[in-house]
């Protein structure tokens, strides 16, 4: 019986850690998006290409006067709108920011839609932690148990 569990959900323990890793970086985003919303400073930033499926590239005057460019979320649709433009006309967005370099600006018009995809990641995440952690211990069991039989 433990041959045909490892068999057929031999993959739940490479599952939850691939779904845990995710989830760290869901409740990430979300912990810098509160912190930059909360706190941050608020800078006209011009908006450039798309980074990737749910980014683009944004760079702003900070208070001191610096440039600065980061990658800022954004929902899908938005990021995609750049993609398709065959122009290369700038467009402008109010965002927020931090001192801290390593945590990304905000776009303020995209706040409340990176706020539903990452609600939605994390259910989603912690569904699929529980269910492979299930099936992660289902197995651990019958391999201990299988063990007991053999010696």
């Amino acid at each position: 019986m433990s041959g045909i569990l490892v068999r057929r959900f031999g993959g739940a323990p490479l599952l939850l850690t691939v779904v845990l890793f995710m989830l760290d970086g869901h409740l990430a985003e979300q912990r810098d998006r509160r912190l930059v919303l909360s706190g941050g400073q608020t800078a006209f930033a011009v908006v450039h290409e798309p980074s990737g499926l749910e980014y683009v590239t944004v760079t702003w005057t900070d208070g001191g006067g610096g440039q600065r460019t980061s990658k800022a979320w954004t929902g899908k649709p938005f990021a995609r709108q750049f993609r398709e433009r065959r122009n290369n006309a700038e467009q402008q967005e109010t965002i927020k920011y931090v001192a801290d370099t390593r945590v990304a600006p905000v776009i303020l018009s995209e706040a409340a839609e990176r706020q539903r995809v990452n609600t939605w990641w994390i259910y989603d995440s912690l569904g699929m932690a529980l269910i492979s952690g299930v099936l992660t211990a289902a197995l651990f069991i019958a391999a201990v148990k299988s063990r007991g039989r053999t010696q």
